[in-house]
């Protein structure tokens, strides 16, 4: 089975998605467990904190990265895979971008005079957004570029001049 470069560049796109999926599986798997376990490992609950980070940050980022993926995709008609794939590269880029937006959206509704706390305020939540954005967004991106590289090597991707 092969697939279009452009399909499954598309298609890495929904990652975060699955992973959030997963994540939330993951909490309540280890929610449920721990009512009826007593035992304490470190590791496992720093890991279970960060998946929590993350699960609970959809609220955060869920309506940016779904207004880039469909603008990406949207994008991407009729475009060759070398430049989605660049394009996409910088997508951790353009969502924190939209996530700003979105933490000045519903810092600054209703529109209200600013006081110098307001703006110390705003300037601490996007460092608290947009860092785990870039970071979080950049391993999705590693790991798409890794699974994009793989297919490749493995030939199950067709290019433009090979038959159907």
């Amino acid at each position: 089975m092969t697939t279009k470069p452009q399909n499954l560049l598309r298609s890495l796109l929904l990652i975060p998605y699955f992973a959030w999926g997963i994540a939330l599986l993951f909490v309540y798997l280890v929610s449920v467990s721990a009512e009826t376990s007593y035992t304490a490992n470190a590791f496992f609950d720093a890991f279970a904190g960060v998946v929590s980070f993350y699960t609970i940050g959809i609220v955060l980022w869920g309506i940016p990265y779904t207004i880039l993926i469909v603008g990406l995709l949207l994008w991407s008609i009729n475009k060759p895979a070398p430049i989605i794939y660049k394009v996409f590269v910088f997508s951790p880029f353009w969502l924190s971008i939209l996530t700003v937006i979105e933490i000045a959206l519903i810092s600054f509704l209703p529109p209200q005079a600013l006081s110098l706390e307001d703006l110390m305020d705003f300037l601490s939540y996007i460092l608290v957004a947009v860092i785990p954005t870039l970071i979080i967004g950049y391993g999705f991106v590693g790991m798409g570029g890794i699974i994009y590289k793989a297919m490749r090597h493995l030939n199950l991707i067709r290019t433009e001049g090979e038959a159907k």
